[in-house]
């Protein structure tokens, strides 16, 4: 078993979600140098959150929680580049709808 530091924070709106991420990489190189990466997230309150593995899914809106763990550092480094791409992709999403719904149209 390998130590990780991690940081957690609850972000807060309708709903409440606990974060929780850490790594103790770059250890070198594989899993077996010990490089490990931790990523949770749980249903604090009001999260409607459902997860699929493989197939089978799971209703995690009642407190439920999420946890990843890579082990390696290659890992760490595209498991962070995956969240980059995930967190840039729903923040123009949602960018794209609020200036939809800002546009307006008028006679001059």
């Amino acid at each position: 078993m390998e130590k990780v530091k991690i940081k957690i924070v609850k972000i807060s709106s309708a709903n409440i979600l606990k974060v929780s991420v850490g790594t103790n990489c770059p250890k070198g190189g594989d899993a077996g140098h010990g490089g490990r990466t931790y990523f949770k997230l749980e249903n604090i309150a009001g999260t409607s959150m459902d997860v699929s593995i493989n197939g089978k899914k799971f209703d995690l809106s009642n407190e439920g929680k999420l946890e990843i763990i890579l082990a390696g550092d290659t890992e760490c480094e595209t498991f962070l580049e995956s969240l980059k791409f995930a967190a840039n992709t729903l923040e123009n999403q949602l960018n794209e709808v609020k200036q939809e719904v800002d546009e307006q149209e008028i006679d001059i």
